[in-house]
């Protein structure tokens, strides 16, 4: 039997699903064409983005002038499955997901689950009318989607409230490619070395790693810090930094190119991650497949990796003591010979962009077997970092 062809409707010509799709085509030779409503925007050039390369998949940008002519051509010409990039992110994702459910396409969706990313009276606010607003906008597209794969991984109740049906709800999130650097024995490095990277924004939650590092010091344990990014909370870390005493101890080095970010991947010994909320964070990823332990605010969607690899820790989200106790027991670990590094090494073939691939091919078939009304014969699929923690759990008992 043809394998349906899949054609994905995303944003923009993202770094962290490129290679995923390109695997696809390349791996399960699957007819792929991956259309980019818009092109790179300047302010993810500026952290360092640039666009993967796409090999034998196709890859197409649309231009402001008859996008919506190619568009209406693509959905004509291509009868097999199509994934798009959330319901209403902009207007152009919008309109294809409305006439995908118009035109009675069969379709899955690719989404974060809902974020408040907001400070002060706006996150307040926002808390209390997102959950009646953003479902009457998903629903009248979820009600007609085959699945949707969750980018802000297992929120199986939060997109049941968005009217997706429940059998077709499939923890996912980002997967970029990143190289394993080397790195030498940390047990006798006498310093915890942190790498914060992004950008430097309120919900980040920079202000809380410094808070952290301050108690840290307080401790005695030894620390150094770089902050990479650009943002509008930057000048307001700086003053902080110099209040808590810590000039001396954490570096802001700015925007850093590629070759600049890899230097400070090896430099360090962890990554921190301390955002209040965010639906992913794909820095965690990178850090993980370059072979470096995370620690991670239990406020972004990504903290799953951590939980099921024991490849770092996780702390309570904006509490500066939580943190500085995650930092404090991970730099005890990278010294009392824990196995972490090997933690991080086994499960980096769980989080590449050819493993994502293969959970995509695997739900696809589930899916399609599930629409001829086989469903019964097919095994649901599971993510290949949750199966890594169900074998840890199988061989330990």
């Amino acid at each position: 039997m043809t394998q349906p062809s899949v054609t994905v409707w995303w944003g923009i010509p993202c770094k962290s699903m490129i290679p995923v799709f390109r695997s696809l085509r390349e791996d399960y030779g699957r007819d792929v064409l991956f259309v980019s409503m818009y092109d790179l925007p300047t302010r993810r050039k500026k952290l360092g983005w640039s666009i993967p390369e796409n090999g034998k998949m196709r890859l197409e940008i649309l231009d402001d002038e008859g996008w919506k002519v190619k568009v209406e051509k693509h959905l004509n010409d291509r009868p097999g499955i199509h994934i798009v990039n959330g319901i209403y992110h902009n207007e152009r994702i919008r309109y294809v997901a409305l006439r995908l459910t118009q035109g009675g396409h069969r379709f899955g969706v690719i989404m974060e689950a809902p974020a408040n990313l907001e400070v002060g009276a706006k996150r307040m606010l926002k808390a209390v009318l997102a959950p009646i607003i953003t479902p009457m906008r998903t629903r009248p597209v979820a009600h007609k989607a085959e699945f949707v794969l969750s980018a802000s991984g297992d929120r199986q109740r939060e997109f049941e409230s968005l009217g997706f049906a429940p059998d077709g709800i499939f923890p996912f999130g980002y997967f970029p490619n990143f190289p394993l650097l080397e790195r030498k024995d940390e047990s006798t490095t006498p310093a915890l070395r942190i790498l914060c990277v992004g950008y430097l924004e309120p919900f980040k939650g920079q202000d809380c790693l410094l808070k952290a590092l301050a108690l840290l010091r307080a401790r005695s344990v030894p620390v150094e810090c770089i902050i990479t990014g650009f943002g509008s909370a930057g000048e307001a870390l700086k003053t902080l930094s110099t209040k808590l005493g810590l000039a001396n101890r954490v570096q802001f080095v700015g925007v850093v190119d590629n070759e600049r970010l890899l230097e400070l991947f090896r430099w360090s010994n962890v990554l921190v991650a301390p955002g209040l909320e965010e639906p992913w964070g794909i820095r965690i990823n990178e850090a993980l497949l370059s072979g470096l332990p995370v620690v991670v605010s239990d406020g972004i969607g990504a903290k799953e990796l951590i939980e099921t690899s024991s490849a770092g820790q996780v702390f309570r989200a904006g509490s500066e003591a939580s943190l500085a106790d995650s930092l404090d027991i991970l730099f005890r670990r990278l010294h009392n010979g824990s196995g972490l590094a090997d933690l991080v090494r086994e499960f980096r073939p769980s989080i590449t962009p050819e493993a994502a691939a293969s959970y995509i091919e695997k739900i696809l078939e589930h899916r399609e077997a599930v629409s001829r009304g086989q469903s019964v014969k097919t095994i649901r699929p599971i993510p290949p970092w949750h199966r890594l923690a169900k074998s840890r759990s199988t061989a330990a008992a």
